[in-house]
């Protein structure tokens, strides 16, 4: 794969023509970049060593593949303190599996973006778990907007179908600002609104899910966001 510049601003010009839940545009201003990655080394950079399964950098990409041993999926998990943010990077589907970004405060899950071959997805994931233990170790609980009513169920805020080709590298922008989540694969969006989104996050996990599977990373990039102008 040829390496490149940022694509955010030609993709944010081809959204123009993609499909915005309730009729709003889901782009919000791209700020100070806060990290850039591009594989350029032959080992897994510092901030991508923490997390389960087997990965590695082949031909300048991070790819990543879930292994049964783990009863997990596979993920590398970011520390980076950010809360409104634009994640973006292209990824690589090959064999039967899928896709997942995980946003996270400490040990919370907070949502996760979902891509698969035929729908993407966005998720408010159940907190209640993850909190309890947090309080067992005496973590930080961070802004805690749901004020404790972590029982809400898993669900997703939105989905669409989709066509992801085996093999070919397609990209993808995530909006987290306030409230609300986007999506973005090759220009089509969704988008989710839940409050426990405006929490703080100090971590992010790519992963894959699959044993017979591989998912592939690159051109990593995550800015700020400015909440308060929408393009």
């Amino acid at each position: 794969m040829v390496k490149k510049a940022s694509l955010y601003f030609l993709t944010l010009m081809l959204c123009t023509f993609s499909s915005f839940a309730g009729g709003k545009q889901a782009w919000a201003k791209p700020g100070k970049l806060i990290l850039e990655e591009n594989f350029d080394s032959s080992e897994l950079p510092e901030l991508f060593t923490v997390g389960l399964g087997d990965w590695s950098i082949v031909d300048g990409v991070l790819r990543g593949r879930q292994l049964a041993a783990d009863k997990h999926t596979a993920f590398r998990k970011i520390y980076l303190d950010h809360k409104d943010v634009i994640y973006e990077y292209d990824m690589k589907l090959v064999g039967d599996g899928f896709h997942q970004l995980l946003i996270n405060w400490g040990l919370a899950h907070i949502a996760k973006c979902v891509i698969r071959y035929d729908s993407v997805a966005v998720f408010k994931i159940r907190e209640r778990g993850k909190r309890e233990q947090m309080a067992r170790l005496k973590h930080d609980q961070g802004l805690d907007p749901l004020k404790g009513e972590w029982d809400e169920k898993t669900f997703a805020m939105n989905e669409t179908e989709i066509s992801i080709e085996e093999g070919k590298w397609h990209h993808v922008v995530i909006e987290l600002v306030n409230n609300a989540l986007s999506l973005t694969v090759d220009g089509k969006t969704i988008q989710g609104e839940h409050v426990g989104l405006s929490e703080k996050k100090n971590n992010f996990g790519f992963q894959a899910g699959g044993f017979e599977s591989y998912i592939y990373i690159d051109n990593v990039r995550v800015y700020e966001a400015d909440p308060k102008t929408r393009l």
